[in-house]
Order: structure tokens, then sequence, then C-alpha cells
């Protein structure tokens, strides 16, 4: 049996395709190695002049037909770039080279039988995190040549060697290769190991630092400073800091955490550590961040993941907060190898993962019901101490007994999820109570001081008038599933299939039929794609302003176009100018869009300030497309996201991606539904209320059916 060189195609560039990820391995050995401390270098600002200029030139030669296109992302910057891994452990000798480091697929952890029972660090004080022997072959993921340079502390010299990827690559059999080594003088007591990584690959290092420590940091959770430290660029990596609200559960006696166990036939019990831990509102994770860890020996093993846990169940929302961390080192610490080569997840074909994993969703699951409890009774408390929010009780509290239960918990459910003092509180609680409260034109009639008779004859009508108009209001609610659908479709192909066309001019033509998608309150556009002076044109008509204003000036180009202008009126009397800029779904959102959405702002408030000359008619401004990714190094991108971070709840503008969107009409939508239909005495249909229809009427439609369909004949009965 021969191996060739291209097997380390498979187990290098396909498993480890960044370079975040290349580094985790190397710092794994460092930790096996009993290394105190890891000092990585990346010279960031190098490699990102070094990418644009190689993407630039191999782009350049991929449409002039000189290469394949795809390999654009492996061209290679040049080989004085280098990325290096200091460690201070134990080191190598040449002959610890040839027969522990150099072996593929080397079981470190087999003694001499070849049972694995060597658990152990050299120094006899750590679990291993090593198995496989084949996170060697890491730095071929990120780079074309591996340069490590090692020594023992009794040795008078240190060993380097390279290990070249092309030369590897192309062999025939991986067993006849020869790789020189060089031997320089070196103090003893001197030890460590140096890796240097050069012909860095330009798809391998498109993330920028702070993507690199997240990925650290995640991948060695948990380890004491004082134990083992880890630095980027002379920083010292550790976990970001980070505000809980909630802790799961109560009792957590094992170093912060609690125990939980599993039983497996003919295995026995298998115990490990978990907490479950809910950030505050604001500082919701981003999606690969949410759900559970699991960490076996002190590295990530599987995760961060969901595992199992419904999307409809109660309080799901609260998922977008919710991280896990789960400590499980019996998984790796016997014959039996549970984790992914890539540690990404847990051999589920095994009967231990499946039901460690079952047992961990189902605490995440009971996380969320105690963490709802918590957030309702926090909501509680906020709604009888908040000033504002005492104003709205006192509507509630003057409404019909049945309606005031229904209102007050759809005010508790909009403070429990959004937190009394957010903007989505102080705009969908008077705008949802509204919609329930047809009650308020008698409230207003006894404040006034009306006649008796007057209230009483009134109150039987608007008796009445209350309940058509909280089923009119379910409808409408109802009915707007079906663009929350569509829009849940297009966000799906925006990630799914980004090169389509299309697209950008679907969710154009949906938001415009649809436009209290954007916001609920938004009913109707003004104009549509149209240059700025037509923009003009529309205002002026809505606002009666001399006599229209004609457009005058020089032609606007075809790019002065500004996707929606909403003009949102309270009564009939204008009050906000909303300025909507779509981006495709396909494309992520940057620096630029918001600045062309900025230009349409102010030209739409010189207009404003030139002919109508009124200081409460407001401009804002919203940008939606699909949010830049979080690890990003595009200079537009991270523009972007600094604004946000920095202006964005004082500015005039918002930046909204697809899924937010969603989710925010989504919410919306649902709790209107849920309440009303509680009123109404309809079945609560749960999270799914706004994608399927009642059951009452989907039953009452079965037996109607039923009743129209012929009966089937009896059989004739045999003589006996």
């Amino acid at each position: 049996m021969v191996i060739q060189g291209g097997m380390l195609e498979a187990l290098g560039i396909n498993m480890y395709t960044t370079l975040g990820k290349c580094l985790v391995e190397f710092v794994a050995n460092a930790y096996d190695g009993d290394a105190q401390t890891v000092d990585i270098v990346i010279p960031a600002k190098d490699i990102e002049d070094a990418r644009t200029k190689v993407r630039a030139d191999a782009k350049a030669e991929a449409a002039a037909g000189k290469r394949d296109p795809f390999t654009v992302l492996l061209a290679a910057l040049p080989v004085n770039i280098e990325v290096t891994i200091t460690d201070n452990g134990h080191g190598m000798t040449p002959a610890e080279i040839e027969q522990k480091f150099l072996p593929i697929n080397r079981k470190r952890r087999a003694d001499g039988t070849g049972a694995e029972k060597n658990l152990m660090s050299e120094s006899n004080k750590r679990f291993v995190m090593g198995r496989k022997g084949l996170g060697k072959l890491a730095g071929f993921g990120a780079a074309e040549k591996v340069t490590i340079t090692t020594k023992r502390a009794e040795d008078a010299f240190e060993t380097t060697f390279t290990m070249d990827f092309e030369t590897l690559r192309t062999s025939g059999n991986l067993n006849k290769i020869q790789i020189p080594a060089s031997y320089q003088a070196a103090p003893k007591g001197r030890h460590g190991t140096i890796v240097k990584l050069s012909g860095l690959k330009c798809d391998a290092v498109k993330y920028g630092l702070e993507s690199m420590k997240e990925v650290l940091a995640e991948a060695f959770y948990g380890i004491s400073q004082t134990e083992f430290k880890i630095s980027l660029n002379g920083t010292v990596i550790e976990p970001e800091p980070a505000k809980y609200e909630f802790l799961y559960p109560d009792e957590r006696p094992h170093d912060g955490l609690a125990r939980g166990s599993i039983t497996v036939d003919d295995v026995g019990t298998i115990e490990f550590d978990y907490v479950v831990m809910f950030r505050k509102r604001g500082e919701n994770l981003k999606a690969a961040q949410r759900g559970a860890r699991i960490y076996c020996n002190n590295r990530l093993a599987a995760g961060p993941s969901l595992f199992g846990l419904p999307t409809g169940m109660h309080n799901f929302h609260s998922q977008s907060y919710m991280e896990c961390v789960v400590r499980a080192d019996a998984l790796d610490r016997n014959m039996i190898d549970f984790v992914n080569t890539n540690r990404t997840q847990l051999r589920e074909d095994t009967e231990v993962a499946l039901k460690l994993i079952d047992a961990v969703t189902e605490e995440m699951r009971l996380a969320l019901s105690a963490h709802s409890k918590f957030r309702d009774e926090t909501a509680e408390k906020e709604l009888d101490e908040d000033e504002g929010a005492k104003q709205l009780k006192a509507i509630v509290d003057r409404m019909p007994a049945k309606t005031k239960t229904s209102a007050r918990k759809l005010l508790t459910s909009l403070a429990s999820q959004h937190g009394i003092k957010s903007v989505q509180f102080q705009e969908l609680a008077p705008l949802v109570i509204d919609t329930m409260n047809a009650g308020d034109v008698l409230i207003r009639l006894i404040e006034l001081g009306s006649d008796p008779k007057t209230i009483d004859n009134v109150a039987n009508h608007l008796k009445e008038l209350a309940a058509i108009e909280k089923s009119d209001a379910l409808k409408l609610y109802r009915g707007r599933r079906s663009g929350i659908i569509a829009l849940q479709k297009l966000a799906d192909r925006g990630e799914e299939l980004w090169k389509e066309q299309g697209i950008e001019k679907e969710l154009h033509e949906l938001f415009k039929t649809e436009p209290w998608l954007i916001k609920p309150e938004f009913s109707r556009y003004l104009t549509s794609d149209a240059d700025l002076g037509k923009v003009a044109s529309q205002l002026a008509k809505s606002l009666k302003v001399d006599s229209f204003v004609p457009t005058a000036g020089k032609k606007k180009s075809s790019d002065d176009r500004p996707d929606l202008v909403f003009f949102m009126t309270d009564s009939e009397s204008p009050n906000v100018v909303n300025v909507v800029e779509l981006k495709s779904p396909t494309l992520p959102l940057d620096a630029d869009h918001l600045s062309q959405l900025e230009g349409y702002m102010m030209s739409v408030e010189d207009w404003l300030r030139q002919h109508l000359q009124d200081e409460t008619t407001k401009v804002h401004g919203f940008l939606i497309g699909a949010m830049p990714h979080g690890r990003s190094i595009s200079k537009e991108s991270k523009k972007l996201q600094y604004r946000i971070s920095n202006e964005g709840p004082q500015a005039k503008w918002q930046v909204l991606g697809i899924r937010q969107v969603l989710a925010n009409t989504f919410k919306v939508h649902l709790d209107a539904v849920k309440a009303l239909e509680k009123e109404l005495g309809e079945d609560d249909l749960g999270p799914k209320a706004l994608l399927k229809p009642s059951k009452k009427r989907a039953k009452a439609k079965k037996k109607k059916a039923a009743k129209k369909r012929p009966k089937a004949p009896r059989p004739k009965r045999k003589a006996a």
C-alpha cells in the first residue's frame, strides 16, 4: 500500500481552510508539549496589502485565461511574509521529530500494546489534547511552507526543518520523502518550538486579527492564564468580556458549572458539567456563536450548535442571547474516539455522543423556559416602576376585565422581549394596544363627564364594535403571514444561491407591496426607485406645497435613485419622510452603501428646508440588505460595522439585515395574534401562528367537507 502526496490535500487544505483553524492545531501541540506560553505574531497590515495585490494579479490572469478562476483563492503571498508561533514547551530532539512528529496519523496516546492509555503529557500534569497525529498538516491549509525550529533543554543545539507542500503533494509515495534538517548551536537550558508559516494562501488569511482572537479564545475556553497563556501580537487571548442577565441552573458547585449525567447500556454512567448563560438585551450573539460548545480536555470538541433545539418553542427568540458551555472530558479519555477530526462536532453515529447531545439539548430547553420566567418577572416589575409604562398601564386598567388581562400579558411580552427602555417597546406597545382598545371612546366620554344615559347607550354599541374591531385586527395580522413567508424565502435564496440574479428586484417589489415588513406602521410608499427630482415632486404633491413645486435644475443621474421613499402620516399631517435603500441579499452591505443613503437623505432634507420650512417634519433612513460577516477584513465592511456600533443608536438611519427585518416583524405579529386569539376565544397556535390557519377553522372545514362527501353504500349481508 502506497500513500501518495495528494492525500495531504484531504488532510490539510480541505480540513483547515483558515489561518485561525491552523493556529488552533499548533497551539494544541504546544499545550501537549507542556508549554506555559504561546506567542503568535501575525503581520496583519503586510498580509492585507499583499493580499490585495496578489488577488488583483490572479484575477487578471484568470480573466486572460492564464489560470483557473478558482485557483485565485489559493494564490500565495510573498514568502517573506510569515506567521510565527513560538512556545516554551519541552521541544524535540531529531529522533523525536522522526519518530513522533513526522509520522502521519501516529496515535500519540498508544502504549506498547497499542492501547490508548498514554493520556498525560510528558510532565504528567495535563491530559493531552492531541490524538490522531494529523495536526502537523494543518499548516498546509493556510501556507505552502511550514518551517519548524525546536530544541530540548538538555541539548546544545536546535534543529530546523521545512515541510514544503508542493514537494510533498507531487510525491508518488510519502514514505520515500527525505526532509533535510539543519542544526545550529544554542545554549543549554533553553527549550521550546518555533513554527513559521510562509507562502500564505489568499483565501486562508481573509479574516482579520479580531477573528483570530475569537477563534483561539473559543477553542481554549476555560484554561487558566497561570497554567497556559496565549498571546497574539503581544495581546493576551482571553474570552470576550460579556454581561449575563441570567444563568441556568442556580446551583453550579463544580467550578461554576452544574453536574449532569447520561446512562448508556453496557457502558454505564457518564458525567458532564455545564452552564447555560443568557447575555443582556442588546448583546445578542452572532448566529455562529449561539448554542452549546462541548469541551474535552480543555479544547473545543463540538459546536457552537443549537443541536436539535426546536426553533418554534416558547421563548425561542432568546436563543439569540444564549450560549452553553459543556465540559465532557470523559468522552476523550477512553479507547473510543467520539470527536470528529475537524473538531466541529461529535461523531453522531455513536450512542454515547447522541445521548450527550440529547441531554445538552434538554438542558438548553429547560434554560430557555427558566429564562422566559425570569424575563417575565423582570418585565412585570419594570411595568410597575417605570413612569412611561405607567401611562400605558393606566389605559389598560380602564379596559374591560377580559381585555385588560390580554392587554397586560401583551405588554409584559413586549417588555420581556425588548425591555421597557427599548425603542421597540416605546413604538410597539402603544401601537399594538390601540388595535385592541376599542373602548377608548367610552373612556374618553367618561373623562369628559358625559351624561350617564349617553354613556350607557354608547357602551352597548361599543361592545359590538369592540368585537368587530378585534376580529378585523386578527384578520389583518393573520393576513400578513404571506408577506412574512415571501421575505423568509428571499432571505433563504440570498444565502444559499448567492450568485442568483433578480433577488434584489423581488425584494424591492415585496417591500413596495408589503411596506409593514420594514416597520408595522408603514402602510404606503410615496415613490419607488425614482431620481430625487421625482421624489421632490411627489413630496410637493403630498405636502401641498407651492402648487406642487415643479422640479427644476439639471437632470439627476440614473444612479441617484433611492429604492423607496415612504411618506408617513399620523393623521392628515405629515411628520416623517423615510428613505429606504435596498441592496441585494446576495452581497454584504458596506460603508459606501450607507454613504449613498445619507446622500439621499441630505437631498430630501434640503428640499424640505427650502419648501416646507417646518421643523416638525423629519427625515429618517433605512439601509436594508445582507449584513457583513463579523470576521470580514474588507475596509468598507469594517467601516460600516464601526459606524453602526458608534453612531447607530443616535443616528437618523438604521442598518438592518434581512434576517433582522424578518425576526422583528415576526415577533410583532406573533404577539399580536396570540393576544387577539386569546381574547376572541380562539386557539393559541403557538409560535407558528402566522404560518398556519386556526385549528378550529381547519376542524370546521374538515367537518363541513365530510358532510358534503357522499356516503359509501353499506355492503349487503350474505345469508348464513
